[in-house]
């Protein structure tokens, strides 16, 4: 007879495991069944080629935020989750653009950008990768079930070159994005059938859904006396998982990659044959699905999502954009990504470069609505045991700078960080600055906030070869 592990998946024909949510019901009669605490996550979501900032922090005064805060602002579109953010204003990243630091001038300020921003080290070798481990894959090596790897999915092409990187093993050891949410999913069930054959797979080819193939486990969970809460919790979760598999095979996205003819539009951006990604938006909602369904099953406690690749993007052509250029050329005021300022056909660049952060943070919504519809123990949500960082490569991208960085958490990381404050965390007037709050300070904050400890208990003190130990302390409760 098939049983709940301690872990708590389905176990189902041929062996296929899925994850399920936290059910306090179970987790009341059987302790043994789940664990009380819930996990604490990260997960980062990451832009590329900066934002319009004049357009991008609120417009209150610093302190608390409320839905008056993010009024014309790009941020409007999670003005709802007010009370669950965090906005830190005035951090530069580390080691600073420019070639401030006097670090080796390997690679540009985009390539910086990228290999930096989760790592704070320098790039190095021929290939101009970061020096150093990212800091989604530190923590999932110290909280991740069975210490596997961050999850990092990506939308748009896979690209070549740092620039289509954020995730790294160690130096020079980059982890490119799943860019595929089929190939995703199937590694978010991890299941394996006899001959080799996943259980994703085998349900996509008979076009049947995974569910089918733990019937009997769910028929036997459905019919034990679960609160109301928890069954609502399973229809959620079981629909979920059941869209996830529909628009896959709607959207007529093959097994192993994305369409020949997408992946060529999303490469041949240039100024001669400017593409457009039509897969772009619903890939990038897919990879939310899964992403969501993953962290709520502790598949994985951390993951990234990219869009895009620094000094690249698609051209913006739906929501009701009609962008004549590609994301970086618009971010640069101009029609080829070596252009520079030289305009771009009367268009106001800042108010398109406004449509597509907006646009970006609508999907950042999506992702914290998913999250936030996972309750697990004490009532809390995936979301408030999570943090959820929105990062960009640049801050004006097209100044290439990398002070007063736009950054964005949502979620308290299980009551560590504070909510629904806007705070300056540089003592310096100008936000754009360089003397103090360098970057690496926030990734340390974030690495104590979902648990992560030294082998002897104290607190992580400095994370990344540059910047200044210690957290910011302004972010913690």
């Amino acid at each position: 007879m098939s049983r709940l592990s301690r872990r708590f998946f389905l176990r189902g024909l041929g062996g296929l495991t899925i994850g399920l949510p936290f059910l306090e019901t179970l987790a009341g009669r059987n302790a043994h069944a789940q664990t009380a605490a819930s996990p604490r996550r990260l997960v980062v979501f990451f832009e590329c080629n900066g934002v319009n900032m004049e357009k991008f922090f609120p417009v209150t005064p610093y302190g608390a935020l409320t839905p008056a805060s993010f009024t014309g602002t790009s941020l409007a579109p999670i003005a709802s989750y007010a009370s669950k953010l965090l906005i830190p204003r005035g951090i530069h990243k580390v080691p600073k653009g420019f070639n401030f630091d006097g670090q080796t001038p390997v690679g540009c300020d985009h390539q910086n950008g990228m290999g930096g921003k989760l790592t704070a080290q320098q790039l190095a070798g021929t290939d101009h990768y970061a020096a150093g481990q990212s800091v989604d894959q530190f923590i999932a090596g110290r909280l991740n079930p069975a210490g596997r790897r961050s999850l990092s999915l990506k939308v748009g092409p896979r690209g070549s070159g740092v620039t289509s990187i954020i995730s790294y093993m160690g130096d020079q050891q980059p982890v490119q994005g799943v860019n595929n949410p089929w190939i995703a999913f199937q590694d978010f069930m991890a299941t394996t059938m006899p001959g080799g054959v996943t259980a994703a797979q085998k349900a996509y080819d008979r076009r049947v859904s995974v569910l089918d193939l733990v019937k009997t486990d769910i028929d036997a969970l459905k019919a034990k006396r679960l609160s109301q809460k928890d069954r609502d919790k399973l229809d959620l979760h079981y629909t979920s998982i059941r869209e996830v598999e529909m628009v896959m095979q709607q959207s007529g996205l093959p097994v192993c990659q994305l369409p020949d003819p997408t992946r060529t539009e999303l490469m041949g951006l240039n100024a001669n044959t400017v593409g457009d990604d039509v897969n772009y938006k619903t890939v990038g909602r897919l990879q939310m699905d899964v992403l969501a369904i993953a962290l709520a099953c502790d598949n994985t406690r951390v993951a990234t999502l990219q869009w895009g690749n620094g000094s690249g993007g698609p051209t913006f052509k739906w929501d009701g954009m009609n962008h004549p250029y590609h994301h970086h050329a618009i971010s640069h005021n101009a029609t080829t990504d070596a252009g520079s300022n030289t305009g771009i056909g009367g268009a106001d660049y800042k108010q398109l470069l406004f449509e597509v952060d907006t646009w970006y943070l609508t999907q950042y919504k999506y992702l914290l609505d998913k999250l936030n519809g996972y309750t697990e123990a004490g009532g809390q949500t995936v979301l408030d045991n999570s943090a959820v960082l929105y990062a960009n490569e640049l801050s004006d991208g097209l100044e290439h700078n990398f002070m007063d960085m736009p950054f964005l958490i949502a979620g308290s990381a299980g009551g560590y960080l504070k909510q629904g404050q806007y705070l300056k965390v540089t003592r310096q007037q100008n936000t754009k600055q360089s003397t103090d709050a360098p970057h690496n300070k926030l990734l340390t904050t974030l690495i104590n906030a979902v648990g992560v400890r030294n082998a002897d208990g104290t607190p992580v003190n400095n994370f990344g070869a540059f910047g200044e130990p210690g957290e910011f302390t302004e972010l913690k409760v």
